[in-house]
């Protein structure tokens, strides 16, 4: 019996002796591990506040960027410093619009930053003018070393905000995969920003005056609004009325071996009748050769395109007539400009610039419609 005793008194010894040496060995282990990364384990806050949150989205807390660039500066917004993430790759700035800039600029705020972020983006196609129906837009540009995303949206508040995101992913794949899953949520949160609202404001036989409009806007700021296109041009304010596909009143041939001289001077007869108080800049003619595609152009066109300029009223217009080559339908766009100041004085120095500048946009769109439309 005390042998037994004996031999489980040495059994628990040994077991407990076991158990401390396990204990003694994992103390040094714990104290040296590194702490759970919170990349993978901090709980995100709402996802309506991934896409101009950046710790939200970076899921760590961000700082400022060390080798921040300055941009060129848009009127009626305010940028703020860029911050960064994830080792500088992830990198946000934001903009804040002020309240009262639309309503001494030609164009409102969003459009003016929509239209300085596609330029320097280098984006050409896709929407370039901005709709004034829209409370929200986003553009992407992706490519194998970075990947960029612009958020312009209407807050609550009713101010404007703008958003602009850029990645440029880790050369470590593991991360990579995980910075991927990340930006997607970005994406997503874009995606659900996305709205196309060009058919509440532009009928659908206006498509290709709206297709060459922005054609010739270049890097100019452009918006569609419900009383016409606006955009600026020789520091004028221009706005594009369209009045779609329409049959002739006069009979308009499509060929400029078909057009007359009779046919031209009815046609302004016509519209002396129509504006009886205007003063006649240019009266109906169709364009010289040197306005048009010739046929040594890209696109040449065979077909012919007329034009008139006159002022009345502080304003100054200008009107095209594009006929289609079959069905006798005709395209009109008409561009106005109305004199700077309230009750300013319609001297001839003003009237001709304005006159000259209103000339080369419609020479500029009736180029940039015959490229589209005589294929």
């Amino acid at each position: 019996m005390i042998r037994t005793i004996s031999q489980a008194n040495a059994t628990g010894k040994e077991a407990a002796w076991s158990a401390l040496m396990v204990m003694l060995l994992a103390a040094p282990m714990a104290a040296h591990a590194s702490p759970v990364s919170p990349l993978r384990h901090v709980a995100p806050r709402p996802e309506v506040m991934v896409d101009h949150d950046l710790a939200t989205l970076a899921t760590v807390m961000p700082k400022p960027c060390p080798h921040d660039q300055p941009i060129p500066a848009v009127g009626g917004w305010s940028a703020s410093a860029t911050q960064c993430a994830w080792q500088d790759r992830l990198q946000m700035r934001q903009w804040q619009a002020n309240p009262a800039a639309g309503a001494i600029n030609c164009v409102d705020s969003p459009a003016r930053w929509w239209g300085a972020v596609r330029h320097r983006w280098g984006v050409a196609d896709g929407q370039i003018a901005w709709n004034s129906a829209w409370t929200a837009q986003t553009l992407a540009v992706a490519s194998p070393l970075q990947q960029q995303i612009a958020i312009l949206e209407r807050t609550d508040a009713g101010t404007w905000r703008a958003t602009e995101w850029r990645w440029t992913p880790s050369p470590r794949a593991a991360t990579r995969q995980w910075q991927q899953g990340r930006w997607k949520l970005l994406l997503e949160a874009a995606a659900r920003r996305q709205q196309k609202a060009n058919a509440t404001l532009v009928a659908a036989d206006a498509i290709p005056l709206l297709t060459a409009w922005e054609m010739i806007l270049g890097a100019r700021a452009g918006e569609i609004r419900q009383d016409g296109w606006r955009w600026e041009s020789a520091g004028l304010c221009m706005r594009m009325e369209t009045a779609g596909i329409s049959q002739a009143q006069l009979h308009l041939p499509y060929s400029r071996e078909d057009s007359r001289l009779e046919q031209r001077a009815a046609m302004q007869l016509r519209l002396a009748r129509t504006y009886p108080n205007a003063n006649w800049l240019t009266p109906f003619r169709i364009l010289p050769a040197a306005d048009a595609p010739s046929a040594a152009a890209t696109v040449p066109r065979s077909g012919a395109m007329y034009q008139a300029l006159w002022w009345q009223d502080a304003t100054v217009k200008g009107q095209l007539w594009m006929p289609e080559k079959t069905g006798g339908a005709i395209h009109r766009a008409r561009i106005s400009v109305t004199f700077e100041a309230p009750g300013a004085k319609a001297d001839d120095a003003r009237v001709t610039r304005i006159a000259t500048a209103i000339e080369h946009e419609l020479a500029g769109l009736a180029k940039a419609f015959a490229a589209g439309n005589e294929r």
